[in-house]
């Protein structure tokens, strides 16, 4: 039977240790396997107890491994289970692991998404879905998940994502029925609902410069005219000009008094 003639500690970390067996290096503990076994020099260790202390030595690996994982933020169970079997922590051994750290109260789903509702709300330009949805990427309870997207969408001031749907709309150009379409689709892309994003377009000024607009038709006819043209001739040409001009969502009578203007219904 072989018996524990050395433990010394290790240089780099003083709260583990190197055990030796025989006179043979044998493997490296922490000292909570040191003290649970109450382990000593000339101790003897048969086989089924130093396959104990190998088992707990790999879930004290994992539970260190786990701690300092989760020093540097908030995780879920999802990421620190991952996070473990990715660094070869074996499934029994991650099961106590997660045990431990709820025990602890290192992981705790309701904390995280506090958390992350606050970061989000204080530091993005982001709505309640993505909030959502990047709950439900790290494994939080569908129960959870519902009792804080809500208090996301009361906590939220609408100003700010007015503020935000503002910037959005500065940065589109074209008729306004069409900057109000890519103002929705930007604000539901950031995941507000197509009922907020409502809301908030409701509370925007889209008053264009006629001036700015009428040049901006007078390009946009200029590029559609020249691309239909390679395919079209005739009457077919002006209304297949004219059907372009509209899904870009530009008045019918201002495209005709543009067209004449241009010469392009005389043609």
């Amino acid at each position: 039977m072989p018996k524990i003639t050395k433990i010394e500690v290790q240089k780099n970390n003083k709260e583990r240790f190197n055990l030796f067996l025989d006179e043979a290096f044998e493997m490296g503990i922490d000292i909570d396997t040191l003290v649970k076994f109450n382990l000593k020099k000339n101790q003897m260790i048969d086989a089924a107890e130093m396959e104990k202390i190998q088992k707990y030595e790999h879930y004290r690996l994992g539970v260190n491994m786990a701690i300092q994982y989760l020093s540097y933020k908030k995780r879920t169970e999802k990421e620190v289970s991952d996070y473990l079997k990715k660094n070869d922590i074996n499934e029994m051994a991650v099961e106590k692991v997660i045990e431990y750290c709820y025990k602890e109260q290192y992981i705790n789903h309701e904390d995280y998404a506090e958390s992350l509702k606050n970061t989000m709300i204080n530091t993005t330009d982001k709505g309640p879905e993505v909030f959502k949805q990047k709950l439900y990427q790290v494994g939080v309870e569908p129960n959870i998940i519902d009792r804080y997207v809500k208090r996301y969408e009361e906590e939220q001031p609408i100003e700010s994502i007015i503020h935000v749907a503002k910037k959005i709309m500065k940065t589109k150009k074209g008729p306004v029925v069409k900057v109000k379409q890519k103002v929705m689709h930007s604000l539901i892309q950031k995941g507000y609902t197509i009922e907020t994003a409502q809301y908030v377009l409701n509370e925007l000024d889209f008053a264009q410069d006629e001036e700015v607009l009428d040049d901006l038709l007078q390009k946009d006819l200029e590029k559609v005219y020249n691309k239909q043209c390679r395919k079209y001739d005739g009457n077919t040409l002006k209304m297949k000009t004219i059907e372009a001009l509209m899904r870009k969502g530009y008045n019918y009578d201002k495209i005709k008094i543009k067209l004449a203007e241009s010469g392009i219904l005389d043609e």
